[in-house]
């Protein structure tokens, strides 16, 4: 019995979501150790800021190791018939439980700093088993360019909705641990969180489209061609936006404490960022059917950048402040959502120029360059603290808190200006995108008439990216 193709076309979409959701539980992680643990280490923990940015270095050096190893280990796990689901579903729990661990640790009273450098290797580890196959499933799960730009809409969705957990219950919690040594409950959060988290990539693994195809060594490979234009422009993409754009959301429980000095707003302001942000991804998604997702990216980063200029000019008002971080959490829906969709495009590019479709090599790459970039831009805050004479927990001079407006501000800021010029080079359109996807099927299917065989031999791109 046939579906009727609006029940198809509304069971594909309940699927994407399914998919999406996945990142509900991702984000509810990383992006809560991103937010609070440099603040962790030295505030809770007693480490010196520039201790506790070397740290974050040892992650760094964990994160280009771990991905591309997640990005081998799925593919040989793919050419056995073990998909992209099966490691999402398979990595949740020991990723969890490392996270748990993470923020455990002043309750068990770990200082020492081997076994935080374990901690946080254990975590990163962890987490890239998830994140690769995760990510690497978006360019199965649909396949046109404007559908694309949907599903990282949605994504982004689920997102937003984990950052208002960690505006509203994290967050405060590592505050209240860092004035009333509350660990006990810090710790008990890190469980709950982590065990909701590993719910949510369990379920998302169980109900989301594709990610089963076997492939061979021949097929994809983390070995992918950097010199390809595509592939250096996604590079830089990948690299402006874990350095530059998360900036401003790493500084603002340093900012609220020390620079404006009301440790109280800091949720607040989170909160904001977290429904600008949920604002955003409606406005964003919306626009991805008339307008391309490059033109879309670009106009994110002009919008949150209008917004961190009204938080520097309004740093004596509390609602003005919370303004600019509604204007910046819009403009940022735009800036984390969309360069997945590229990315995923990007493959298809990719793919007609080499004759080969590097599907988790590209997305290792990415990964491994935006995780490296972000865990530089703390090993960056965390250095840059410690030159200017932070000291936890005491009223800081001026030069420290001009230190932190540069690094919260300043950084983005630039990261900003460099994307727009970059995306004013970054051509490919819903129209361009559907020739191409046209092309390879015919490609494929001439070589397959011909052969019986996935073509190897690799074409001239008329779709330069």
């Amino acid at each position: 019995m046939n579906t009727p193709p609006r029940l198809a076309i509304a069971i594909q979409e309940l699927r994407i979501l399914a998919y999406a959701s996945g990142n509900f539980g991702k984000a509810m992680i990383f992006a809560g150790a991103d937010l609070t643990i440099l603040y962790l280490l030295t505030d809770l923990m007693g480490l010196s800021a520039t201790t506790a940015g070397s740290l974050m270095l040892v992650a760094l050096g964990g994160d280009l190791l771990f991905d591309l190893l997640a990005a081998r280990l799925v593919i040989r796990l793919r050419s056995r018939g073990k998909g992209y689901r099966w490691m999402v579903g398979a990595a949740a729990i020991p990723c969890t439980a490392a996270f748990a661990l993470i923020y455990a640790m002043p309750a068990l009273g770990v200082r020492q700093i081997l076994a935080l450098a374990v901690a946080l290797l254990m975590f990163r580890g962890a987490y890239a088993v998830i994140d690769v196959p995760h990510n690497a499933l978006m360019a199965q799960v649909t396949s046109t360019s404007e559908a694309r730009g949907r599903v990282s809409g949605y994504r982004l969705l689920f997102s937003s909705a984990s950052s208002l957990v960690l505006a509203t219950i994290l967050t405060p919690l590592v505050q209240q641990a860092g004035s009333s040594q509350a660990f006990d409950r810090l710790a008990s959060t890190g469980v709950i969180v982590g065990g909701l988290c590993a719910a949510t990539l369990i379920l998302c693994a169980a109900t989301s489209p594709g990610g089963t195809r076997r492939t061979t060594p021949s097929t994809d490979g983390i070995d992918i061609p950097r010199r390809d234009p595509m592939v250096l422009a996604m590079g830089l993409l990948a690299c402006l936006t874990g350095f530059a754009a998360p900036a401003f959301g790493r500084m603002l429980l340093f900012i609220g404490t020390y620079v404006v000095d009301r440790p109280a707003l800091v949720p607040t302001l989170l909160l904001a960022l977290a429904v600008g942000q949920f604002a955003g991804v409606l406005a964003w998604t919306a626009l991805t059917h008339r307008f391309g997702k490059s033109v879309l990216l670009a106009m994110g980063h002009g919008v949150s950048a209008v917004g961190m200029l009204l938080f520097a000019l309004a740093l004596s008002s509390p609602a003005l402040l919370t303004g600019g971080a509604l204007i910046i959490g819009f403009g940022l829906a735009s800036v984390f959502m969309l360069p997945w969709g590229l990315l995923a495009d990007a493959v298809d590019v990719v793919e007609w120029r080499q004759g080969r479709r590097f599907e988790t090599g590209l997305f290792a790459y990415y990964l491994v360059v935006v995780k490296a970039s972000g865990a530089a831009s703390t090993v960056l805050i965390g250095w840059t603290l410690g030159g200017l004479g932070y000291v936890p927990g005491q009223g800081q001079s001026a030069a420290v808190q001009a230190g932190m407006l540069a690094l919260a501000l300043g950084v983005p800021l630039a990261g900003a200006g460099a994307t727009i010029l970059l995306m004013r080079r970054f051509d490919l359109g819903h129209r361009r995108h559907a020739r191409l996807r046209a092309a390879l099927g015919w490609r494929q299917a001439r070589a397959m008439d011909a052969t019986g065989a996935v073509p190897v031999n690799p074409g001239r791109s008329p779709f330069p990216g």
